[in-house]
């Protein structure tokens, strides 16, 4: 996978442990919302056509699973309904299509791909006390790797990166567990929270003589602390 597959997974709890370290200057400030969590997430691909080596021919792309962290801002100036939240995940798939390169048939084309996501998201929410619904969109970066692919034709490498845009639509809830935890030796006013979320995420990958439009359906669940 190497070091740079890992950079997100790297930075975020970093970025973790800070917020846990300020968070009882924000809280004092009374800015709002500060909620970091983490999540487990499937993947569910729409098969596309893909373009190889000046053929374009249908696609399968296999479904998969990763994990993710994001940090969301929820200021009081908006009366924490409106949030910005930093998001980074990363989840396997895999493609299959017939390879067909130059005019002739080479059979199955194949290769296993790591996806990594970085974005932006704009949330919109209700503020309830149990369960908080909401909705959003977010822009920012995809990092599509061919792992190990057996593609005729192409000069394959171990791996072959693309970095594309991205953008995404989500919906989701959060359902409160407790108001406070037990954290560093003492009770804080931490709201934990379990969350659902579903999101339509579309990204375009062009590899050396590869191509694909990636469009991938998400679930996530997981649980987060809000300060």
């Amino acid at each position: 996978m190497g070091f740079v597959s890992l950079v997100p997974f790297i930075i975020l709890p970093s970025a973790l442990f800070c917020f846990l370290c300020i968070t009882d200057v924000v809280v004092a400030a009374e800015f709002g919302d500060v909620e970091v969590s983490a999540y487990a997430l499937g993947s569910w691909p729409r098969d596309q056509d893909i373009f190889n080596q000046g053929t374009t021919v249908p696609a399968s792309v296999q479904q998969g699973f990763g994990a993710g962290l994001k940090v969301g801002i929820f200021p009081s100036f908006f009366h924490r309904m409106v949030g910005l939240e930093m998001d980074s995940n990363m989840h396997g798939a895999a493609l299959s299509f017939r390879n067909i390169a130059n005019g002739q048939n080479h059979g199955t084309g194949r290769s296993d791909l790591l996806i990594i996501n970085t974005t932006f998201n704009l949330i919109l929410r209700y503020p309830g006390e149990r369960i908080r619904p909401y909705i959003g969109a977010g822009i920012g970066w995809s990092h599509g790797t061919l792992l190990n692919p057996s593609i005729a034709g192409r000069d394959d490498k171990d791996f072959d990166s693309a970095r594309a845009l991205t953008h995404q639509f989500l919906s989701g809830a959060q359902i409160l567990l407790s108001p406070r935890v037990f954290l560093f030796g003492q009770y804080r006013d931490y709201a934990v929270f379990l969350f659902g979320e579903y999101r339509y995420v579309s990204s375009n990958f062009h590899w050396g003589g590869l191509a694909v439009d990636f469009r991938t359906h998400y679930g996530l669940l997981g649980a987060g602390l809000r300060f």
